[in-house]
């Protein structure tokens, strides 16, 4: 699925007063277009929505982050091939740029327990809740080295979450697969499977 330009209207039409995305994924997102496609590309994107760089741990509004990755993935979409792909490279931008930061170092090591990407996924509510002001998210374990991931209320597109969610087993070099399925826009259901 793509994330054109009327399902951002849809997207954004979901969105509540007060929703918020931390400056962090604002920032991962514009730094993955400054690497590929230049620093003034990074700044046409970045003008419309804020004066300065976004700081990490401040929020922004949701509805900002809805058009930054609207944007990023139409520019982004000849570097990688498809638009979707375009989203999954912004949703792993998000999480490697968390697991760069101290905050994400010191998660990495305090839950990856002897490289259990499980510890980590159980996480993955609490850590949404830090990264964003709306939604909710259901960890169900399924087996030794497979986990659902139920979101409901979310705003993102599917493919960005698939990249992030592809982010604990690259940090803990795991082979493994994401799969997102979109029950109805906000509602998705992810699958990450694990050698």
């Amino acid at each position: 699925m793509s994330f054109p330009l009327d399902d951002l209207e849809q997207r954004i039409a979901l969105t509540r007063p007060g929703d918020t995305v931390r400056g962090l994924s604002f920032a991962a997102v514009l730094r993955l277009v400054h690497q590929r496609l230049g620093r003034d590309a990074s700044e046409r994107l970045r003008a419309p929505l804020m004066q300065r760089s976004p700081v990490d741990f401040f929020s922004y509004p949701a509805v900002d982050f809805l058009r930054l990755l609207a944007f990023a993935s139409e520019a982004l979409q000849p570097e990688f091939g498809t638009r979707d792909a375009a989203l999954r490279a912004c949703g792993q931008s998000i999480v490697g740029t968390f697991f760069e930061s101290t905050v994400g170092q010191t998660l990495l090591r305090l839950t990856s327990g002897g490289g259990d990407p499980k510890r980590l996924y159980s996480n993955a509510p609490a850590s949404y809740s830090t990264a964003v002001s709306y939604g909710q998210r259901e960890y169900q374990a399924l087996g030794d080295k497979r986990v659902r991931l139920l979101f409901k209320g979310d705003l993102l597109p599917v493919e960005v979450h698939e990249g992030i969610l592809m982010g604990p087993l690259t940090a803990l070099h795991r082979e493994g697969s994401v799969r997102g399925s979109e029950r109805c826009l906000g509602d998705s259901e992810f699958i990450i499977d694990w050698s």
